[in-house]
């Protein structure tokens, strides 16, 4: 019996897929969940290097793994073909907030999702804060939000 009292809360920790670390050691955002599009991951210096090479604005998704509304961008908006197209435009950046705090806090970032675009030297042109609508429907706002650096 003591066995069972022991060995139950392990294996409920191991069928809900937890290992008992923290969470932000298991990122969620990878390199595959965005598909082919290229991002940098918490780097803004090689961002905004590249930035200044290719002459395109810097689009920053300011996510965290535990946030609902950012993997649903980064799982079902950012993959997408059309998205890819327009993103294309931009150097990608993610920063994951949790571990990148001063960053954030450079950016004055209150909530997530945060969507920043940012000049080759790092000064903010625009942001939306959140997710609004479908992404049939959110299109049409990135396009938008985009063309301001262009």
């Amino acid at each position: 019996m003591k066995l069972f009292l022991i060995l139950t809360p392990v294996l409920a920790l191991m069928a809900c897929g937890g290992t008992g670390e923290a969470a932000a050691e298991e990122p969620v955002v990878t390199e595959e969940a965005v598909g082919e599009v290229e991002w940098i991951h918490d780097d803004m210096d090689a961002a905004l290097a590249l930035a200044e090479e290719t002459g395109k604005p810097v689009f920053v998704d300011m996510y965290a793994d535990w946030c609902g509304p950012c993997r649903m961008l980064a799982e079902e908006y950012f993959p997408r073909d059309d998205y890819k197209e327009v993103l294309s435009s931009c150097v990608l950046l993610k920063i994951n907030t949790d571990n990148n705090q001063a960053l954030a806090a450079r950016y004055g970032i209150q909530s997530i999702p945060t969507m920043i675009l940012l000049d080759p030297q790092g000064n903010e042109i625009d942001r939306i804060t959140g997710v609004m609508g479908s992404p049939e429907s959110f299109l049409p706002v990135i396009e938008e939000f985009i063309a301001q650096g262009l």
